[in-house]
């Protein structure tokens, strides 16, 4: 009889314990442990030495030379721009529109004084005031609002204001050769009471120059001096920055040399390398005289805005509105009651004005001349208040020659006196200017050629000191 036996499962049982040798018998070795597999470590990269190391350190020192140069250069191109810009910022724009400013003020001054002199009204044959002075001066103002509106149209800028001043200067001149014309019909009148239509016209230019010749001529002399401004800053910051950078460059150029050198003393046994000493010594000239002369730069363009610019454009708005008054006051001895009110009022503003404009700086070098100016100035003042006195006594006459006569204790001559001092001040402060911004350009005198003379020399010098290094591995 045949059984069957069923398949035996296959089972998976853990590893069995080592059996216990028998009694008597020698005891069995222990397993060994089990071989764990390690990684391999990573290779470490041998140092830079020989020909390598010398190529990588000639191109650091070569990089920070470079580097040391450029800021040098770029610096000291940038400077020497910027402090042209500035230089011709407010001799070539501010200085003109502000001159331009000023001859239309006293223009308009010169034009009403030319509608003051008369005949006495007591003595009929007798002419009182001085009229050939005021058309004269008038002439020559008017000449150079030509010339210096001529000036300002180069820039491409203030174009549109440069035409709206010679359109408003036409139908200013207009009106007042109207006004003249009709002024001079009436040979035979009275000083001090010209024709009431040639009053009329006179007031009609007035309104132009006041409305719009003057507005116009202010803002651009403000945007001109703003322009000035932000170049005196850009100057001054770029100097600064320059100086920054070439310090820092040039600390890294000689620590990169001089580490240099001691690594090749150290691994050549030689103590100095005499063309890296060259180039170290280059490196180290141009830092400290790039520094100083880029802060010396900064320093002087400060000056020259603090002790020349913003004085001098306080000081030629003062001329400006100083002509502005003298033709107010002109204008108030001819215009009726009601006008004449009006007139009394802008001259009260303008010597407001005045006064703020003409006080002393915080230089006390200036005080004494800001002093000359302020004598002076009041002079004209105790003028106006005895015009002002002849006026309400009736004295006509007498009022027409204290304001267009010339001499002491009269108008014109003291006002002529107030504004040449005032004059001689503004351009003591623009040559301020002047000279601090010459000093500027001096203190870079010479460069951008020689920190790049130099650097290229130490440049030359370190590819000159490694050579016989290199030459050793061949």
């Amino acid at each position: 009889m045949t059984t069957s036996q069923a398949p035996t499962a296959r089972r998976e049982s853990a590893p069995e314990a080592p059996q216990a040798a028998p009694a008597g018998a020698p005891a069995l070795p222990p397993a060994p442990p089990p071989q764990v597999r390690r990684a391999p470590k990573p290779r470490s990269r041998p140092p830079l030495d020989g020909p390598v190391r010398l190529v990588v350190s000639a191109a650091l020192a070569l990089a920070a030379l470079a580097a040391l140069c450029a800021a040098a250069v770029l610096g000291a191109i940038d400077v020497r721009g910027d402090v042209s810009d500035l230089d011709t910022a407010v001799t070539q724009r501010a200085a003109v529109a502000a001159e331009l400013r000023f001859a239309l003020a006293d223009l308009d001054a010169q034009r009403a004084n030319s509608l003051i002199p008369g005949h006495s009204a007591l003595q009929p044959d007798v002419e009182v005031g001085n009229r050939l002075l005021a058309l004269i001066t008038a002439q020559q103002r008017r000449a150079e609002v030509s010339d210096l509106l001529r000036q300002l149209g180069a820039d491409p800028d203030q174009g549109d204001r440069v035409r709206s001043l010679l359109d408003a200067l036409g139908r200013y001149d207009d009106a007042g050769a109207r006004s003249s014309y009709v002024d001079e019909t009436n040979p035979d009148r009275p000083a001090g009471v010209p024709p009431h239509a040639a009053v009329a016209l006179s007031s009609e230019a007035a309104d132009v120059l006041r409305n719009e010749l003057l507005p116009v001529a202010a803002a651009l002399s403000e945007t001109y001096a703003q322009q000035a401004a932000h170049r005196e800053s850009a100057a001054r910051g770029s100097a600064s920055w320059s100086a920054a950078l070439v310090g820092v460059l040039g600390v890294l150029a000689l620590g990169c040399l001089l580490w240099w050198q001691r690594d090749l003393s150290r691994r050549y046994q030689r103590v100095f390398n005499p063309a890296l000493v060259a180039a170290t010594a280059a490196a180290l000239v141009v830092t400290l005289t790039g520094a100083l002369s880029f802060v010396s730069a900064a320093s002087e363009v400060e000056a020259a805005g603090r002790e020349g610019l913003r004085p001098w454009s306080r000081l030629a708005e003062a001329r400006a509105v100083a002509a502005d008054a003298a033709a107010t006051q002109s204008r108030w001895l001819v215009h009726d009651a009601a006008s004449a009110g009006f007139q009394r009022e802008r001259f009260d503003t303008l010597t407001r004005r005045l006064d703020v404009l003409l006080a002393p700086g915080s230089s006390t070098a200036e005080g004494p001349a800001y002093q000359d100016v302020l004598t002076r100035y009041g002079h004209f003042r105790a003028d106006d208040r005895k015009l002002r006195a002849l006026r309400a006594a009736g004295r006509l006459d007498e009022a027409v020659t204290v304001l267009t006569e010339v001499g002491r204790g009269q108008v014109a001559f003291d006002f002529w006196d107030f504004a040449t001092t005032l004059d001689a001040l503004a351009d003591h402060q623009r040559s301020d200017f002047d000279r601090h911004t010459g000093r500027a350009r001096s203190a870079l005198a010479g460069w951008p050629a020689v920190p790049a003379g130099a650097l290229t020399a130490a440049a030359v010098l370190v590819m000159l000191g490694v050579r016989p290094r290199l030459a050793e591995y061949r």
